[in-house]
């Protein structure tokens, strides 16, 4: 394996693995999909920038861990072929990871969007 030339180089194989994470983990596809349908709240509920600031950075704190979740699993599983609780315990630490963010980042959001949501229905 040779190392990247030039600084373009480096970009592409970082953007082909975020293309082979999305086309391969169902789960990163979700938080895909449930962070832009926050960002279409975010422009709907017309959030301020420090308000929008900090939805990016939770959405980047999920995604960013749900990929060195899958990393994690990924090298786990190459590493040992058969059932090992040790390696059980590693994926399932790497997994509640994300499962921690994604709480947190819920609650932040619930923490945004429902006092918004309430001024705008009228309450």
């Amino acid at each position: 394996m040779r190392k990247n030339s030039n600084f373009f180089e480096s970009f592409l194989c970082a953007f082909k693995g975020i293309i082979y994470i999305f086309k391969t983990e169902k789960n990163f596809r979700f938080h895909i999909v449930f962070s832009l349908l926050v960002l279409l709240c975010s422009l709907i509920l017309n959030l301020s920038c420090v308000e929008l600031s900090v939805i990016l950075i939770m959405i980047a704190v999920v995604l960013t861990l749900e990929i060195i979740n899958t990393i994690i699993e990924n090298i786990m599983d190459f590493l040992c072929k058969e059932y090992n609780f040790k390696v059980k315990i590693i994926k399932d630490m790497a997994s509640g990871t994300v499962l921690v963010s994604a709480f947190i980042s819920m609650i932040v959001g619930l923490l945004i969007f429902v006092p918004k949501i309430i001024v705008m229905i009228g309450g």
